[in-house]
């Protein structure tokens, strides 16, 4: 690694879940050819390294004694492959931040988070990351979190129950400072979903953070529906009772998408009326 790489501009987006990475993601793809020349995108991509390690994070973040090796790994090929290239690179990963609140016996507010961010800074060096995380108001998150561990996690509880189990739960202010004492508050910035004012074109204030102009990124090619919604009421219900069911996960996962790609199925309508 040259002396230039090793001072190469590195952004680690490191989520968090449910604060529009999926969009984001979808966003810098479509658009990778127009930022070649000011931006080096790494997202979570079938394949890619980006993918390994958001996926190893998560791991790491419920058993870290098992998966700290893996995580290290993952990290220093990452600042291999970080060496040809010396433009401002984003890694962007919601799961990077760790497993979410639902996932196993995770009821806090990323309790591994500086963990995490302890190894990256330690094993990108030289480079030194700064590192951007996104928030969402808290009551609204966490109803969009349920929702998404319902979905994807296997969780079984309703929201009422999801929200006790959750409500000594630390805040965002809580991570920011957390992250703040890890590396500096210089190396962290932390914007929050409501402050996205073009939806079609998500991580503005990411973007801009980057380097790019409000010019720059309104030429870039708008996204034309959002991505990763939640379910229904009655889908959401019926994966919830799902869950409670010893189902194979091939077969669950099959279940999972009849009912995501299906969700008119589950909507509340009119009782039919039944002729006398």
């Amino acid at each position: 690694m040259t002396l230039s790489q090793a001072h190469r501009r590195v952004i680690v987006h490191i989520g968090a879940q449910k604060t529009g990475s999926t969009s984001l993601h979808r966003f810098l793809s479509r658009n990778r050819a127009a930022l070649a020349t000011r931006l080096d995108v790494r997202v979570p991509e079938k394949g890619s390294l980006t993918r390994e390690v958001g996926r190893s994070c998560t791991l790491y973040s419920m058993r870290p004694d098992r998966h700290e090796d893996t995580l290290i790994t993952l990290i220093k090929a990452l600042k291999e492959d970080l060496s040809g290239n010396e433009t401002v690179c984003i890694v962007s990963h919601e799961n990077i931040a760790g497993a979410m609140m639902g996932r196993g016996s995770v009821r806090d507010l990323f309790p591994r988070i500086a963990d995490i961010v302890r190894l990256f800074d330690e094993h990108l060096a030289p480079i030194v990351p700064e590192y951007v995380l996104y928030t969402r108001e808290m009551a609204g998150w966490k109803r969009s979190v349920h929702n998404q561990a319902v979905k994807s996690d296997g969780y079984t509880g309703t929201l009422e129950t999801f929200l006790k189990e959750t409500a000594d739960s630390r805040g965002w202010h809580d991570v920011a400072k957390t992250l703040e004492a890890c590396v500096g508050a210089e190396r962290v910035r932390v914007f929050a979903l409501e402050d996205e004012t073009t939806p079609e074109r998500p991580g503005r204030q990411l973007l801009k953070f980057a380097g790019l102009s409000d010019e720059d990124i309104d030429a870039l090619e708008p996204l034309a529906s959002r991505s990763n919604q939640s379910l229904n009421p009655g889908a959401l219900e019926f994966m919830r009772q799902l869950n409670m069911l010893a189902v194979a996960q091939p077969a669950r996962k099959q279940v999972a998408e009849l009912i995501k790609n299906n969700q008119s199925l589950f909507a509340a309508g009119p009782m039919p009326q039944r002729e006398a």
